[in-house]
């Protein structure tokens, strides 16, 4: 069985490990990235859709129609109301008259064929929109669930960096060093036995001697990456 010294050791261990786990899956943090770049292809595929680019032309088009109405109307008004009196202005008036009833009977003419161009293309269009809406939703799910873990992970953090300074202060100095030394050099400082007979740290082959050192709870190292190794019964 191990000491008293080593569990606490492989404790500072598991603190160690667990930090890395949560560095590890800060960094990747799935943030909604693909769900994102899905999101803008929908987007622009609503934008550039025949019937939205379309739909704006139509309402310009009404919009310019409105304009031309108005300008009818003023200059009729101005024709017929007794204001213009000299033929000359008369004959401006007529015919300025005649050419925006020309572009306004343009106008009607597309607006026509638009209110014919339209309705096959707005079924896809909603089903554009419809796509969208739903990645808005995917993006803004994925969102809430980074945030979520996000705010775990860095309570999982927080908690075990402040265990770890109370930890390491149960265990002798000598043997806390060792393990310090090791970690840096290999990114952990500790490995369970595996199966009695393997390092779990680099999967080398156990000697006999180094096994029974372990088993016996006493402080022992895996001879090809220096972990010092960790045996309880029971366990792998």
């Amino acid at each position: 069985m191990a000491s008293t010294d080593l569990m606490r050791l492989w404790r500072l261990h598991q603190i160690d490990a667990g930090l890395i786990e949560v560095r590890q899956r800060a960094a990747q943090l799935n943030s909604g990235k693909a769900q994102q770049e899905k999101l803008a292809q929908l987007e622009e595929a609503a934008e550039k859709h025949p019937y939205r680019v379309l739909h704006a032309e139509k309402t310009d088009l009404e919009l310019a129609n409105k304009t031309v109405e108005d300008k009818i109307k003023k200059f009729e008004g101005q024709l017929y109301g007794g204001t213009v009196v000299s033929s000359r202005e008369v004959a401006t008036l007529e015919k300025e008259i005649e050419s925006l009833k020309r572009q306004r009977d343009r106008s009607d003419e597309r607006l026509l064929s638009m209110m014919d161009e339209l309705p096959p293309l707005e079924a896809s269009y909603k089903a554009t929109n419809d796509k969208l809406e739903e990645a808005k939703r995917a993006v803004a799910s994925a969102r809430k669930a980074a945030v979520a873990m996000r705010t775990e992970l860095e309570t999982r953090y927080k908690d075990l960096n402040a265990e770890r300074p109370t930890t390491a202060k149960l265990i002798p100095p000598a043997l806390l060093a060792k393990y310090e030394g090791v970690r840096k050099a290999r990114g952990t400082g500790m490995a369970m036995v595996v199966n009695r007979q393997t390092c779990g740290g680099c999967g080398t082959a156990l000697p006999e001697r180094i096994r029974e050192f372990a088993e016996a709870g006493k402080t022992v190292a895996c001879e090809t990456c220096q972990r010092i190794l960790y045996y309880t019964e029971g366990l792998v």
